[in-house]
């Protein structure tokens, strides 16, 4: 599967790294406990790093979104027409697709994006609707209870999106 590669401007990464502290700061302050566990990094790292890759899918698929947003998404971070999106990130370059339930997967897909060793590249790898992953996820124990998820070779790659939400458009 081919992945794409993001660049982010100077600017968008700067606004990555104000948003992140903001959220950070927002979710603190109304009693929000980060549910992500990783050891080797601050609740800030992996704001930026989920700032970061929802930047990087509204660039190619030309969304609206305002890293700005205030508030817990419920489940979903843009709208590609009426197409919903929920933006998932990991650190690792061979990370999977994870959601904690399949309840928490509210969007209409989901789009899986790695980080890069180059601080400022995202690599979206792939997306999957909502009904494929419910039906085909594994339920996994990583470390901290159950969840589920999806190797990176069965998502579908980000173009194919593109192309569902033009068809949706003409019918």
């Amino acid at each position: 599967m081919t992945h794409l590669r993001v660049r982010l401007s100077r600017q968008e990464m700067f606004e990555c790294e104000q948003a992140a502290v903001l959220r950070w700061q927002l979710a603190r302050a109304s009693g929000v406990i980060n549910q992500r566990k990783d050891n080797n990094r601050n609740d800030n790292d992996i704001d930026f790093l989920g700032i970061k890759a929802e930047i990087a899918v509204s660039k190619v698929l030309q969304c609206n979104h305002n890293v700005f947003q205030l508030g817990v998404d419920q489940g979903v971070d843009m709208f590609l027409g009426d197409i919903t999106i929920d933006v998932k990130s990991t650190f690792h370059e061979t990370g999977k697709l994870l959601f904690k339930s399949l309840e928490a997967f509210k969007a209409s897909c989901s789009v899986l994006v790695t980080a890069s060793n180059e601080a400022d590249v995202m690599i979206i790898v792939g997306y999957i609707p909502k009904k494929t992953f419910q039906s085909d996820a594994l339920e996994t124990n990583l470390g901290h209870g159950n969840c589920f998820t999806m190797d990176q070779i069965y998502l579908r790659p980000i173009e194919s999106l593109w192309k569902v939400h033009q068809e949706m458009k003409f019918k």
